[in-house]
């Protein structure tokens, strides 16, 4: 396990960092982020990271089903 330092904000280890946090990394196990916990901007970012885009006036709800469609 090594540690490292966010310079993009995104999601690490399933968790939705900004620039300058550290965070674990474990070559072995990728962590995927609960979705109905993150909020709405984090939502947004994690789809843009996926490559699927979203309108920003969607709820939660309708965010999480378009990224949980494209897996």
């Amino acid at each position: 396990m090594t540690i490292e330092t966010v310079t993009e904000p995104g999601f690490y280890n399933g968790v939705f960092l900004k620039p300058g946090a550290a965070y674990e990394t474990d070559m072995t196990e990728t962590a995927a982020p609960k979705l109905d916990r993150l909020k709405k901007d984090e939502l947004i970012a994690l789809a843009k990271d996926r490559g699927i885009e979203i309108d920003p006036s969607k709820t939660n709800a309708e965010i999480i089903a378009a990224i949980e469609a494209a897996v």
